[in-house]
């Protein structure tokens, strides 16, 4: 289980590091080293929180989208 996780947490910084454009989708998709069904999950959870930060009139930095879409999705495994 904590293998996964850490590769979950991989996924949503690969994920993010694709959504500033820094990578390819696919280059995070790899370094992951998650699922493709997975590593969406993980982009969609980096999304929203990119989103939610931004509509709280904060510029969202990358830590902060790292950290909140990590938090959620973290909780949501442990439940």
């Amino acid at each position: 289980m904590a293998k996964e996780n850490i590769r979950k947490v991989l996924g949503v910084t690969a994920a993010v590091f694709a959504q500033m454009g820094q990578i390819s989708k696919q280059e995070a998709l790899e370094m992951s080293g998650l699922d493709e069904k997975t590593f969406e999950e993980a982009a969609h959870k980096a999304k929203l929180a990119e989103q939610e930060l931004k509509a709280g009139k904060k510029e969202a930095s990358f830590y902060d989208i790292v950290s909140k879409a990590t938090a959620e999705y973290m909780g949501l495994m442990n439940k």
